[in-house]
Order: C-alpha cells, then sequence, then structure tokens
C-alpha cells in the first residue's frame, strides 16, 4: 500500500494494529480510554450539580434545564467534528495521509467557524431563548450568567472536539483520557474554591468550565499544529476549499441535526416540565444524572466504533467493519448493564448528596422519575452504537432519522399525552423509558435490512466474503 505522508513507528504500528490485530483487543483497547473519559466527563456535570445543588432549588433547575440547550449548541461543533473525524480516518485507513491531514484541517476550520457564529447569535437572544423555552423568570433570573458562559465554552468544546476525533481516528485515546483529566481536575478545584471558599453560585461554576476548557483547547492547537503530527494543520492552508469543506458539510449536517434534535428533546422535554415546578425539572435533571454515569461509559463505544469501521473500510475490509459493530454492542450492553446495578445498588448512598432529610417530597420525586429512566442506559447505547455503525458506513442521514423519530413521534406527542390525561411528574420517566425502547425497536429494524442488503449487494465495490480474515 503506498503511504503518502510518512507515519512514525510508533503510528505505523497502531494503524497496523486497529486494522489487523484481534478485533476484540483492538476495540477495548481503543475505547476503554474514552470509557473512562466518558465517566469523567459525566462526572464534571454530577459535581457541577452536587456543588449548584448547596446554592438553591432554583439554581439547581436552571443549571438543569440550560445544560441541555448546551448541548443541544454543542451539536453543531461536535457533528463537524464527527464528520471530519470519519473521512480523515477512511484515508488513514486506506494510507492517503496528505489527504487525511487537508481534511484534518478544513474540519478545524468549519468547526471553529459554525460554533463561533452560533454562540454569538445565542449570547445576543439568551434570554429571550429561555423565555421561549418556557423556563420560569425565577430560573431565567438565577441562571442567566450561567447562560452566557456556558455558550461562550461551547465555542472552545468544538476545537477540542475536532482535537478528541482526529486523536481517535489515529487511536491516541490514552492522550485524550490524560488531558481531559487533568482538565477535569483543574475545572473541580476552581468550582469547590469559587462555590465552597467565596460562596459564589452558578455563574462562577460555568467560569470554572470555561478556564478548563481554555487551557485544554491550548495544548490541543500546540498538538494539532505541530509538525510532528501526521495531520498537522498548517495556517497558509486555512480556509474553506470546495473541494474539502462540501464533502464534510455534507456528511456533517445530518449527524449535527440528528445530535441537535437528541438533545433538544430534553430541552423540550424540560420546557414541557416546568408546568410541574423548578422542583420537578430539578428532579428529572438529577435522575438523568444518575444514569449518566452508566450511560457515558456504554455510549462510548458507539463513538470509537465510528473511527474503527472507517478506517476497515478505507482499507477495504467489509466484514472486519460489520464485525467492529458486534463488538461494540456487546462491549456497551455489558458494561453500561454493570454500572447500571451498581448505581442502582447505591441510591441510598447517593441521594443525600442532592436532598435532605427535611425534603422527602424531592427525593420521592428524584426516585420515581430515576426508576423508569434508568432504562436509558442500555436503549440509549444500543440506538448509539447502531447509529455508530450508519455513521461509519456514511450513512448519516439515518442517524438523523431515528433521532427526529424518537423526539417527534415517540418522545414530544407521548409526554403530551400522558399530561393531557392529567399524569403528574411520573410522565417525565414514563416518556423517557416509551421513547427510547421504541427507538431501539426502530434501529434495530433498519440494522437488520442494512445488514441483509450489505451482505447480499455489498458495500460500495465490497463484498463480505471477499475480505481478510
Amino acid at each position: 500500500m503506498n503511504i503518502d505522508r510518512p507515519l512514525s513507528s510508533k503510528e505505523k504500528q497502531k494503524r497496523e494494529y486497529i486494522l489487523n490485530g484481534n478485533l476484540w483487543r483492538v476495540v477495548l483497547y481503543i475505547t476503554a480510554p474514552l470509557a473512562v473519559y466518558g465517566l469523567f466527563n459525566y462526572l464534571y456535570g454530577f459535581f457541577d450539580l452536587l456543588m449548584v445543588s448547596h446554592i438553591g432549588g432554583n439554581e439547581i433547575a436552571s443549571v438543569v434545564f440550560i445544560d441541555e440547550i448546551k448541548n443541544a449548541i454543542m451539536a453543531f461543533g461536535g457533528g463537524i467534528a464527527i464528520g471530519g473525524t470519519v473521512i480523515v480516518a477512511r484515508h488513514y485507513g486506506a494510507g492517503k495521509i496528505e489527504e487525511a491531514r487537508r481534511n484534518a484541517g478544513a474540519s478545524f476550520s468549519l468547526a471553529f467557524v459554525v460554533s463561533s457564529i452560533i454562540v454569538l447569535i445565542t449570547l445576543l437572544f439568551g434570554r429571550q431563548l429561555l423565555e421561549l423555552l418556557n423556563a420560569p423568570e425565577e430560573m431565567i433570573e438565577a441562571g442567566l450568567g450561567y447562560f452566557n458562559i456556558q455558550m461562550i465554552s461551547t465555542s472552545l468544546i468544538a476545537v477540542n472536539s475536532v482535537f478528541i476525533g482526529l486523536e481517535k481516528a489515529k487511536g491516541n485515546t490514552i492522550l485524550i483520557l490524560v488531558l481531559n483529566v487533568v482538565a477535569m481536575i483543574i475545572k473541580l478545584i476552581l468550582s469547590a474554591i469559587f462555590v465552597f471558599v467565596l460562596g459564589k453560585g452558578a455563574t462562577h461554576v460555568a467560569l470554572a468550565t470555561l478556564i478548563a476548557q481554555g487551557l485544554l483547547m491550548i495544548v490541543a492547537l500546540g498538538i494539532m499544529f505541530s509538525k510532528n503530527n501526521a495531520f498537522q494543520i498548517r495556517f497558509k492552508e486555512l480556509g474553506f476549499k470546495k473541494i474539502y469543506i462540501l464533502p464534510i458539510l455534507s456528511f456533517s449536517i445530518p449527524v449535527f441535526a440528528g445530535k441537535f434534535l437528541f438533545s433538544l428533546g430534553k430541552v423540550m422535554v424540560n420546557s414541557m416540565a416546568a408546568i410541574y415546578g423548578p422542583l420537578a425539572v430539578a428532579a428529572f435533571g438529577i435522575a438523568m444524572k444518575l444514569g449518566g454515569g452508566p450511560g457515558s461509559m456504554a455510549i462510548v463505544f458507539g463513538e470509537t466504533e465510528t473511527s474503527i469501521i472507517s478506517q476497515n473500510l478505507g482499507n477495504q475490509n467489509l466484514k472486519r467493519a460489520m464485525k467492529t459493530y458486534v463488538i461494540s454492542h456487546v462491549y456497551a450492553l455489558i458494561i453500561g448493564g454493570s454500572a447500571l446495578i451498581l448505581v442502582s445498588s447505591m441510591m441510598d448512598y447517593l441521594l443525600p448528596f442532592f436532598t435532605t432529610s427535611t425534603d422527602p417530597i424531592f427525593r420521592k420525586m428524584i426516585e420515581d422519575i430515576y426508576l423508569w429512566e434508568k432504562f436509558s442506559v442500555l436503549t440509549s447505547s444500543s440506538i448509539a452504537v447502531i447509529t455508530g455503525l450508519f455513521i461509519g458506513f456514511k450513512y448519516s442521514k439515518i442517524a438523523f432519522l431515528l433521532n427526529a423519530v424518537r423526539l417527534f413521534i415517540f418522545r414530544i406527542p407521548v409526554l403530551w399525552l400522558l399530561q393531557y390525561y392529567g399524569i403528574g411528574y411520573i410522565a417525565l420517566g414514563y416518556v423517557m423509558f416509551i421513547s427510547n425502547i421504541l427507538t431501539m425497536i426502530v434501529a434495530f429494524i433498519v440494522l437488520f435490512i442494512f445488514y441483509i442488503k450489505t451482505k447480499n449487494y455489498g458495500y460500495m465495490d465490497m463484498q463480505m466474503a471477499e475480505v481478510k480474515a
């Protein structure tokens, strides 16, 4: 195979391992550091909520409400990063390192510009956006400063997402883990100082995130522009050349639209949950956070699966690409299920961090919603891994359609019906369970159709039988 740009011996060895090594070990080797990273990233938000819970109920509700908006905004930069990663990984797997490098630069330019424009718009119309989403005035007053700083953070996170995606394409997941753990430690120390030492509120918790992400971005930029980086981004090449930008946009638009819809669904549920009061919104957010730990470790298999599939398709190995999905799904269910059992068994120890013995109503609200929300660990991770397969095969529109079905057919209409018939706050748990399990069933049906079609007719110029062992 002709590699048009020299790789270091370490990079060559890692690339060869991803393409030809024992696939069970490859998936675990690439994903394990990111699963730990996913857990730490979850703890990021968990400790934010924990610290804010010591400030006040409106502060908790505003953080829960705004964080989902932040996740929706992050979908744009993150979606472009995913799209760029798939294209870069395809070229990398095929040995076309120079093409991989140029696409890396285009992904960086696109993610930074798009996320910056969206952040500027959200800063200009922040209050109006919160009002449009039915946020109570007390929540807006408590959280507007937090909202503004979190929106600024999303532009930094977009750059960091591109960096993470490019390193993921090379299999450098340990580096991703180390840098993000350091950033998280800095963030937690700053948050603790702001809240417990200086007595500040949620706005300063967001400021700690901004500082940590800013420091991570400085390191990321240093690596991405380094001459020792196989995907080195060069200042003189930064721009918007159609030959690179259009393929990335064409692939990424359904990806970030799907991610946006996924997060928007939670924002809209929070908006509809506001009729039950700020306490219900806070309880819903805490219930999702409690299930978020196991979910964060399981869902990450869908992310690494995408880059492994892309590399192997670039290397003309269709069967290995399909097998990657099966292994990733098995790991996701085992790890997610085990972590779910652990968290559920520790509920009596976890809930006191968010509630007090004098607040039994709030505790019961969290328990009632979590009873149904916890199953999202298994259903959402299954959807994520199936979606990761389609993204790896460049069928990003299917990922978008699955998220659209989840939001517009199985989530919002179902919650509206439950509220119409007078079911109380428990409807928030019901709707997450119903929408995720029905979407998972649809995803499996689409996957089965895709597998049969691929088995019979192949993919591009590849056939299932004509591959390496």
